[in-house]
């Protein structure tokens, strides 16, 4: 009986050994679960490719940035071609001019393509926008201002568009200006909105 009596106590102790792995492999599954739903977290979130923000990406999460990179070191390559044909004396050949109507095209192109800082203020029922060299203004105190919002602040398909006779709307979206002080701004003067 004895005997019997220590096999039960022997297999007692191994199941309790066994219920505490169990125990210690369920931490860590729920651990590994954890992490991994954070680094899915952290996947699914836009990254730019130049720096990391995800401020600039554009709505279907390309960075818009990398179309004039792209266009610029094509340019050098194709510069560095011309500058070649033009060591090997080959430069007014046909070749020698299309990589060089080439090399300059795709700079041109480069340059235009280039994104330009938007500065957006609103004063005294003015809108005032400068983007690159060019500035617009809109002022909201005229009843002839034709103004649209689609969302609400902090929505991710978030713009209001400036309308203009004969030409693009305008538009400003959450990557241009801080939207909920933008709107409130704005419904001062247009409480429609």
């Amino acid at each position: 009986m004895e005997s019997l009596q220590a096999e039960i106590d022997a297999l007692a102790a191994r199941c309790a050994e066994q219920e505490q792995q169990v125990a210690d492999l369920t931490a860590q599954l729920a651990a590994a679960n954890a992490r991994i739903a954070e680094l899915e977290s952290i996947a699914e979130s836009p990254i730019s490719i130049l720096d990391g923000r995800e401020s600039g990406l554009a709505r279907d999460g390309s960075d818009p940035r990398v179309l004039s990179v792209i266009l610029a070191a094509t340019a050098v390559v194709a510069g560095t071609v011309a500058l070649l044909a033009f060591v090997n004396d080959n430069l007014d050949t046909t070749f020698g001019y299309a990589m060089v109507v080439t090399a300059l095209g795709l700079a041109y192109a480069a340059h235009r393509t280039r994104l330009r800082a938007s500065e957006i203020t609103v004063s005294n029922g003015v809108v005032y926008i400068k983007k690159g060299e060019t500035s617009y203004r809109f002022d909201l105190r005229q009843a002839s201002t034709s103004i649209d919002m689609v969302g609400q602040p902090g929505d991710p398909s978030w713009q209001v568009y400036f309308h203009r006779k004969g030409m693009d709307d305008f538009v400003v979206d959450a990557r241009m200006v801080n939207a909920d002080e933008f709107v409130r701004r704005l419904r001062e003067h247009r409480p429609d909105l």
